[in-house]
């Protein structure tokens, strides 16, 4: 069962989006600010709903700091007038995000969708399959032995497959910043995972885009 955790500030919209979660199948912690949040393990979560406007820190500062060490799929709930924070959000590292107020099944639908980019068809007979809970990969059903640093990269580049990141964009989902001009080791862990996926398909599934960046290729 996927765990799903919630944080809202408003007690009310947690315990809709539990009940309904729940009953369409899903495992659901509720927190109601951030900090709490933050001193969990969120490693045991295959995506969190994140709410903008909470108490203390808010929805936005804990992106930054979940994206410094975590790729967990995260929807953003914002004010329906927010655009600012909205596109700031994405900017930060969010992957959806759903304006309030919203219905809990289309909700329920951007989970879904979200949660099914986790995997990657590569083609009928190979895919490579992401964990984010067990931070693991593995390739029919072969456990891909990947560092940290690799496990985050493959991540960010199944979140659009068939996308140039640059390398701006890539350290910034690592990392929270951009990455500096004599700064090669998003160069090197791309290498390395290149490597590590090459005896599985015939030609480089990670393509470099001379002058742009990286892509993941869909095969």
């Amino acid at each position: 069962m996927e765990k799903l955790a919630i944080i809202d500030d408003d007690s009310e919209i947690l315990q809709l989006l539990e009940q309904y979660l729940t009953k369409n199948g899903f495992e659901v912690h509720s927190y109601s600010d951030g900090e709490t949040f933050l001193e969990e393990d969120n490693s045991q979560f295959s995506l969190l709903v994140l709410d903008i406007g909470l108490p203390g820190i808010d929805g936005l500062e804990v992106c930054r700091r979940l994206r410094q060490d975590s790729t967990i799929p995260i929807i953003m709930l914002t004010a329906a007038s927010d655009d600012f924070d909205r596109i700031l959000g994405l900017e930060l590292g969010a992957d959806d995000y759903v304006s309030k107020p919203f219905n809990p099944r289309e909700l329920l639908a951007r989970i879904k969708a979200l949660l099914r980019r986790t995997k990657i068809d590569i083609d009928s007979e190979c895919q490579i399959s992401i964990n984010h809970s067990a931070r693991e990969a593995s390739i029919e059903g072969d456990v891909l032995e990947l560092t940290g640093a690799e496990f985050d990269l493959l991540c960010v580049l199944q979140r659009q497959v068939g996308v140039v990141q640059s390398r701006d964009q890539i350290g910034e989902s690592l990392r929270g910043r951009r990455t500096l001009p004599d700064d090669r080791s998003i160069d090197t862990i791309v290498s390395r995972l290149r490597h590590k996926l090459s005896s599985h398909y015939e030609g480089e599934i990670i393509q470099s885009v001379r002058g742009k960046g990286y892509v993941l290729l869909s095969k």
